[in-house]
């Protein structure tokens, strides 16, 4: 989905819009202004949300009358959006879900079994996200739980007993859990804040929001989203609300002297009726997308903003005595130790002199 600028022979400037929905297929269309090409991309996609929403509204008026005929016969992208408007979907199975129902093409409830589970994940390694990267195997996998998640609550619908629920993740490659374990290396950081130093605007305000990621172990949204009021205790002390953290779970952050100076600092930039402690970044999806482009110029590859977690959290354990293992953890905001260690990752200059 994108517009194209073209130049004809004649010299003149038109622009091609290119719309991709997958149970929509594919409409492109040539304008002689872009802004008629972004109205015909708005109206295509909205038309297609609405075609699914109309199937959707079906699905749920057939669903009253039950039945393990009416549960096989179902669109399975139907039954997807039917599902998000429900209260049973949570907004972060909803976010994901909205997209796999363009993905999931014309297939019925009842032919979406194991064989079509595998062409998903064939298919899938093949997309790229809305960032241009591949889809990630976890990312994948978590698609095909959510679909098990959707028939299920689709069977339920129906008063289908013992259902087979065809959409499996027995189709996954046994390394699809391999952990990124990507850390700082020597002076790829001081590479990141030369290449801050150098944009036209923000740069304070980059700084700040990378010291806090070190120095918080905090997720991107949570950065982001923070609010002013989130703070206490003279700046030492950073509340997280429930509505912001990936586990719906409220954490207390306590704030470093580097943190906090970091906070003094973007105290003085604040500007009048922001709200928000990061009021110039627009919302998380704009950060990633900064982050990639300030790595990229620092000629560093393969790192990732949520990398800074990973460094974060791996020099708070290697600093920590074991018996503070369970504070780092509540800070964090993870439930069990096995997921605190896949966040901590040594490096060679961690284990020098260990043995010593």
């Amino acid at each position: 989905m994108g517009i194209k600028e073209l130049k004809r022979a004649n010299g003149k400037i038109t622009f091609e819009a290119d719309v991709r929905i997958a149970n929509a297929g594919r409409k492109t269309s040539t304008f002689d202004t872009r802004e008629m090409a972004e109205k015909f991309i708005a109206s295509t996609t909205a038309a297609a949300q609405k075609a699914l929403l109309a199937g959707a509204s079906k699905v749920i008026q057939k669903g009253a009358v039950g039945g393990q005929r009416n549960f096989e016969r179902a669109k399975l992208a139907d039954v997807i959006v039917a599902f998000c408007d429900s209260s049973a979907c949570s907004p972060r199975a909803k976010s994901s879900l909205v997209r796999v129902a363009e993905y999931v093409g014309k297939i019925t409830v009842g032919q979406a079994d194991e064989g079509w589970s595998q062409n998903y994940l064939h298919q899938m390694k093949r997309r790229l996200t809305r960032h241009g990267r591949p889809y990630a195997l976890a990312t994948i996998k978590e698609h095909l739980d959510y679909l098990k998640g959707v028939c299920r609550w689709w069977a339920r619908r129906n008063k289908v007993a013992n259902p087979f629920i065809g959409p499996s993740t027995a189709c996954m490659p046994s390394d699809w859990q391999n952990k990124r374990k990507r850390r700082l290396e020597a002076d790829e950081y001081a590479r990141i804040l030369s290449q801050i130093d150098m944009l036209p605007t923000r740069q304070a305000q980059w700084r700040c929001l990378l010291t806090l990621a070190l120095e918080t172990c905090a997720r991107q949204q949570e950065l982001v989203l923070a609010h002013w009021s989130e703070l206490s205790r003279e700046d030492q002390l950073w509340v997280i609300p429930a509505a912001h953290t990936k586990k719906k779970t409220q954490r207390s952050v306590p704030l470093s002297p580097l943190a906090r100076a970091a906070i003094a600092e973007l105290r003085s930039l604040r500007q009048d009726g922001d709200q928000r402690i990061f009021e110039v970044f627009r919302n998380p999806a704009v950060v990633c997308q900064g982050f990639r482009h300030i790595v990229k110029r620092a000629k560093i590859s393969d790192l990732r903003y949520h990398d800074l977690r990973h460094e974060g959290i791996s020099r708070r354990v290697l600093k920590s005595a074991p018996k503070n293992l369970p504070a780092i953890m509540e800070i964090v905001g993870h439930k069990d130790y096995e997921s605190l260690m896949r966040y901590s990752h040594l490096l060679d200059d961690d284990i020098i002199g260990l043995f010593d």
